[in-house]
């Protein structure tokens, strides 16, 4: 399974505008380790096959993460808000924040 992953972020303390543009994460394009690590994390999250969380109204200076996964077969996007109370999908967003830092520190679009 090869993914592809939309991530974007939007609010929180001190939103940025530049930082909220969502970024595209080609596993085929990451080390094996790297891709195997966020392939790991959808499965745990059983990020297709769980039920869309229910939107709450937002709370002062949260983040919303919107994510889009596509593995060849199926496609689907998820609007989370803070706090995930999911521990799987509080760790492929933590992954994911990590991975989307490092794209923009190297200056990818």
């Amino acid at each position: 399974m090869s993914l592809q992953i939309d991530f974007g972020i939007e609010g929180g303390l001190a939103a940025f505008p530049g930082l909220a543009k969502p970024l595209r994460i080609d596993c085929a394009n990451l080390a094996k380790d790297e891709a195997g690590r966020i392939e790991a994390l959808v499965r745990r999250a059983d990020f297709f096959g769980r039920r869309e969380p229910a939107h709450a109204a937002p709370l002062p200076d949260a983040r919303t993460y919107t994510i889009g996964v596509d593995d060849g077969s199926q496609c689907r996007t998820l609007r989370l808000d803070e706090p995930i109370a999911d521990d799987a999908m509080r760790a492929l967003v933590a992954e994911l924040r990590e991975h989307a830092l490092r794209l923009r520190r190297a200056g990818a679009r």
